[in-house]
């Protein structure tokens, strides 16, 4: 009993290390009110708001090194992208229409020399229920979305491979 009370003790600090006594909750408007910071937030978008537009700017208003995003809520109209792994292919968009739960959200933002990018993708769901998921290329929030960003304290870069055009992830 006493091994598995400091397994869950144990499991649970990382959780506490975050928690906070009074959340940071912003939306798109005050993201310069957590310029710098190391500590997560909600970002909390509205209707109409544009879902990685809004994510990517919130970042540049914190100036934040990079960090990494989860989410849920509604969208609009959202159009997901499927990449091959040939270079040489376009990546296949497509457009749902209608409003679909965000059922989940997943990604991170970098910024190289001032240049910010936004890299999601998203679960979504119909209204029977029925799922779909790939990397977000654009979307509308529909009522509302909530987006945790987990700022890094040290930056993340991106680099253009040449042989793809993709640029990934290089420290």
């Amino acid at each position: 009993m006493l091994k598995k009370a400091l397994s869950i003790a144990l499991l649970s600090i990382p959780f506490m290390a975050y928690a906070q006594e009074n959340p940071i909750v912003v939306n798109k408007g005050s993201c310069n009110k957590v310029v710098h910071t190391t500590q997560p937030f909600i970002l909390v978008l509205n209707s109409g708001d544009n879902l990685l537009e809004s994510i990517t700017q919130c970042a540049r208003d914190a100036k934040l090194t990079s960090a990494s995003i989860s989410g849920l809520g509604q969208l609009h109209n959202p159009t997901l992208a499927y990449f091959t792994s040939n270079p040489q292919d376009k990546p296949t968009l497509t457009t749902m229409k209608g409003y679909y739960e965000l059922a989940s959200l997943n990604g991170n933002i970098t910024n190289n020399e001032n240049q910010y990018y936004t890299h999601a993708h998203a679960v979504l769901a119909d209204k029977k229920f029925h799922g779909i998921a790939g990397h977000v290329n654009d979307a509308e929030v529909g009522l509302t979305a909530e987006i945790t960003i987990v700022p890094f304290a040290a930056p993340v870069q991106r680099t253009v491979d040449p042989k793809t055009g993709f640029g990934p992830i290089v420290h």
